[in-house]
This record gives C-alpha cells, sequence and structure tokens, in this order.
C-alpha cells in the first residue's frame, strides 16, 4: 500500500493564519479589557494597555520597595512613637484605601464613605473624634470647618485632625461654655471656590451651620491654574470624558500655569480670587448671621527657617508662596474675618509636618488652638 505524504502548509498561507489567531485573540483581550474598565476611567485609550500597566504596577509593588511609601512609614513612626509601627503602618494603609473619590454635583468630587479603625467617612464628611463638647447636649452649636487635605487632616487619623484638636483645646478653655459640634468638610484637592460652592450648596439645602471654619492656602497656591479658571483640579479630566479632545486648552494642567502668562500677573489673579472667595462665603454667612473666619495656613514654603533641618516636609522652592502669602498677610490686616497663619512656622523646632506639606498630630493641635485664640463665642 502506497504511503501518502502531507502536503506542506505554505509559509504565506500559515503568516496569515497565525496574524489572524493574533488579532483575534488581541481582540478578545481588548474586549474582556473593556468589560472590566466599565465606566471607570482609563488613561490610555486602549483597555488592554491599561490592563498591562495596572498589571506591571501589581508586581513591581510586590516585589520592589516603593521608596516614597518606605519614607512615608517611617514619618509615621517618627510623630508617632507612642504607637507600634503595626498601628502607624495601620493608619498609613487606612488613608491609602480611603483615597478614592466619587462624582458629586457642584464640587464635581469628594471622597466615598470609608469605615476603618483610624479613618472614617460618612457622607463626604469625615469623623471627627471627638465631634462634640458635650455628648448629652441636644442642640450643640454647630460648627462647618471648610479647607483641603490638611483640614481633612490626610494621614492623621479620626483623633488627630484639626477639628477634632479644637473641639478637646475648646473644652479646655470653656469648661463650662456652650456645647459646640464640629463637622469636618475637609477635602484633598479643594480650595476656597469650591469651598465656597460647598458652603453654598448645604446653606440653600437647609444645613446651616452656627459658625464656618476655613483654613485655605495651600491649594490655592498649588493648584494657582485651578484658582485662576475656578474649576476644580480634575475638570481637564472630565472634560475629555465628556467631550474627548475638547482639553487642549488645559494643556498646562492645573499645577502648572500657562507658558503665556507671567508668575506675578498668575498669582495676583489667585490672590484677587481668593479674596473674593472668601469675600463671598462672608456675604452669605451673613445674610443668615453665621459668623464666618477665614484662616491663611502655614505651609514650608514660606517662613519656615528650620526647613533644611526638617527631614520630613519637602524642600524644593515654590515662587508662588513668595508672590501671593505677603499680599495675604496685608489683607488680613483689612478684613477683620481674615486670619493670617503662614508665620506660625517662624519659631519651630519640632516635628509640625508627617509628610510634604501635611501637618503632624501635634501642629494640628497647635493650629487649633490658635484658631480658638482668636474666635468668640459670644
Amino acid at each position: 500500500m502506497p504511503r501518502t505524504t502531507a502536503t506542506p502548509f505554505p509559509l504565506r498561507k500559515k503568516i496569515l493564519y497565525y496574524s489572524i489567531l493574533f488579532a483575534v485573540l488581541l481582540l478578545i483581550i481588548e474586549l474582556l479589557s473593556r468589560a472590566y474598565y466599565y465606566q471607570r476611567l482609563s488613561s490610555s485609550p486602549s483597555a488592554t494597555v491599561q490592563a498591562m500597566k495596572d498589571i506591571y504596577r501589581g508586581i513591581r509593588s510586590r516585589t520592589t520597595t516603593d521608596t516614597v511609601v518606605e519614607h512615608l512609614r517611617h514619618n509615621h513612626y517618627r510623630v508617632r512613637p507612642q504607637l507600634p509601627p503595626s498601628e502607624n503602618d495601620r493608619i498609613n494603609e487606612e488613608h491609602f484605601q480611603a483615597n478614592r473619590s466619587e462624582y458629586v454635583p457642584w464640587v464635581e468630587f469628594a471622597f466615598k464613605d470609608f469605615h476603618g479603625k483610624y479613618v472614617n467617612i460618612d457622607d463626604h464628611v469625615r469623623r471627627s473624634a471627638p465631634d462634640r463638647s458635650d455628648s448629652l447636649a441636644r442642640t450643640p452649636f454647630r460648627i462647618f470647618f471648610l479647607g483641603g487635605s490638611t483640614t481633612y487632616g490626610y494621614n492623621a487619623t479620626d483623633e488627630e485632625t484639626i477639628p477634632s484638636c479644637f473641639v478637646r483645646e475648646y473644652r479646655q478653655k470653656y469648661p463650662g461654655g456652650r456645647p459646640i459640634q464640629v463637622f469636618n468638610l475637609g477635602m484633598p484637592s479643594y480650595y476656597s471656590y469650591q469651598e465656597l460652592i460647598l458652603l453654598t450648596d448645604r446653606i440653600f439645602h437647609d444645613d446651616r451651620p452656627d459658625m464656618v471654619i476655613m483654613l485655605d492656602g495651600l491649594n490655592d497656591c498649588l493648584q494657582a491654574n485651578a484658582a485662576r479658571q475656578r474649576a476644580p483640579i480634575y475638570a481637564p479630566g472630565m472634560l475629555d470624558v465628556i467631550k474627548p479632545g475638547d482639553t487642549r486648552m488645559w494643556q498646562a494642567g492645573y499645577y502648572e500655569l500657562p507658558a503665556d502668562i507671567s508668575v506675578d500677573s498668575a498669582c495676583r489673579v489667585v490672590f484677587r480670587r481668593y479674596i473674593e472667595n472668601i469675600s463671598h462665603a462672608h456675604d452669605i454667612t451673613g445674610c443668615y448671621n453665621i459668623p464666618v473666619y477665614c484662616f491663611w495656613q502655614p505651609v514650608p514654603y514660606y517662613n519656615y527657617p528650620n526647613r533644611p533641618n526638617d527631614p520630613i516636609c519637602v524642600q524644593t522652592p515654590s515662587e508662588r508662596f513668595g508672590y501671593i502669602y505677603p499680599m495675604v498677610r496685608s489683607k488680613a490686616g483689612q478684613l477683620p474675618w481674615l486670619y493670617f497663619l503662614g508665620d506660625m512656622l517662624q519659631d519651630e523646632k519640632g516635628q509640625p509636618f508627617i509628610d510634604q506639606f501635611h501637618y503632624s498630630p501635634a501642629f494640628n493641635d497647635a493650629i487649633a488652638k490658635k484658631m480658638l485664640s482668636v474666635i468668640s463665642f459670644q
């Protein structure tokens, strides 16, 4: 019986076959990746590319030591020596997990609810511990705290935030005073205009406080382009999602100023915008007889002689603060409800920061005490 031989498969057909197979495989992977990223923001036009980036980051995080994360861990150890490393690590991890935002009308974004041992967020409000000077009082004097991540208390526990420190300091200063309750509405990346919108929205929804305390400076200066445009920091990304291709006007981003504007002129606009924002807040709250106290915060970029010896805070200079801070300081002498705290670091020799520019628990307490020294409860 004659033996049959297989007809050889032409090379050209082999190439075509494997090319089609590879293309189909890529298509399947892309469809699966798109299903995974459904309704999620992706920085890459291809879901497959984004998936590969995420896988790479996951592998890298498990096989390499992140020097930034490691440095932050040691910062926690340094400012909280009374806690064991495991608890400091837990605080660090909870902040990482809680750092998730969602869309919110008018202000654009806010952190989602989160519940941990040290970090808790309910309905976009960071928990304060304590939140009342008298837990038995039925109708306490309600105080809204507005600001960015320093008011929110990034890398601080619920008990270490400025509003929580404020309650404890109030108890000591006014042991028999009227009961107060604080609400920490601070949100990372918020600056004075977003706070104005948030405050107005709360008031117009009949959620009216008895007093408002605003702490600003860092984000208005760092996000100078956002402050100039009066738009949230994520606005360029939101515009790109809603209308792809329409973000060319935002190419400079919200941290970097456009090339066609000088630092001096941009900073003057930022300063003017800030004064307008807090003036509007003062006028709106005044309609309801709500006192407002606006504080311009201390930062490592301004009047901090000990900064070169500080092993934690940022060391890179930023000229915007040198322009804007003196202007706010001068204006604080003219507006009776604006208080300049930018000189609080002038004689500081301790550990006022827990990372590049967020405050340590001890310095949060110092700021709360300074606020309380100028606030009237008459």
